[in-house]
């Protein structure tokens, strides 16, 4: 299983993102987590914003992580999105069947 961490601007974008992905059925859940303030550096500077996380699931095939970066590059509005790929140790066997059967 694969499970992407990606901050967005807004709940609208992180919504078009994780019901895009999830009709392509690229993964087979995705949660919104609102109300994230975020403080970064940006062209020389500090800077706070309100962000919503969106975190995806999907299994791991041979291409699966660069599909789906390469998907939400493409329907993301930063300029320099973050798509974080975070390995999974372990995941429940009735879950990994759930999430097999939502992908095809």
């Amino acid at each position: 299983m694969l499970l992407f961490y990606i901050p967005c601007p807004d709940k609208n974008t992180a919504q078009k993102i994780a019901r895009t992905l999830l009709e392509e059925k690229l993964v087979g859940c995705a949660n919104i987590v609102s109300g994230m303030e975020s403080m970064y550096w940006w062209e020389g500077k500090i800077e706070t914003s309100s962000e919503h996380i969106l975190i995806l699931k999907a299994l791991k095939t041979s291409d699966a992580q660069e599909r789906i970066t390469k998907r939400v590059m493409q329907l993301h509005p930063y300029e320099v999105p973050c798509v974080m790929t975070l390995p999974v140790l372990g995941i429940n066997d009735s879950y990994k069947k759930w999430l097999e059967e939502s992908m095809k």
